[in-house]
């Protein structure tokens, strides 16, 4: 094809263990495009919002109303979580729910997990930097909470409650996901 780009992800996860049956995990990700045609507008921008990579951030819990400047017509709270290149770092404290009380990695018949989180990321271009190296875009935050079901053996059932911390309108977002676990 025309379009010359490389597109790189570095993914580093680790798993530690807490307190019986709590485990710490955590996750730093960078997805980008470099190149000549990483940002060519026939290539979809990158999004930060994914309840996989920043919850409560995700397109469903914007609107035009409450989030958009009328005037000009613009959402900037929601158009900087898009990019040709992504930084995000999550950490969760995982446990059982029917093992929390026992103590033991349990999880009984059907296998449901709880989990308390942390998220943040940062999302830009080439031309668009984010605030660390001088630029205008900052990292969004979020905190909540959930619990995830394996459907199965194919899929994670997520669902959560995520606190956003940069954004006008506050409030709790509710996400529900399904997605590979980390």
């Amino acid at each position: 094809g025309s379009l010359r780009f490389t597109s790189v992800t570095l993914d580093y996860r680790r798993y530690v263990p807490v307190v019986r049956p709590v485990t710490l995990a955590v996750r730093a990700m960078h997805l980008a495009r470099f190149g000549g045609g990483a940002e060519d507008p026939r290539l979809s921008e990158l999004f930060l919002g994914y309840p996989a990579l920043v919850r409560g951030y995700d397109a469903g819990s914007f609107d035009a109303v409450n989030d958009c400047d009328a005037t000009t017509l613009t959402c900037p709270e929601f158009d900087a979580l898009f990019g040709s290149r992504l930084l995000l770092a999550n950490a969760e404290l995982r446990f059982p729910l029917l093992g929390v009380w026992t103590g033991r990695y349990h999880y009984g018949p059907i296998p449901i997990e709880g989990f308390l989180f942390s998220d943040a990321g940062v999302a830009w271009t080439s031309t668009i930097r984010p605030s660390f190296a001088g630029g205008v875009r900052d990292v969004v935050r979020s905190a909540g909470a959930g619990v995830r079901v394996n459907a199965f053996g194919y899929a994670i059932v997520e669902l959560a409650m995520a606190r956003p911390f940069d954004r006008t309108r506050q409030g709790w977002v509710f996400s529900f996901n399904l997605r590979p676990g980390y």
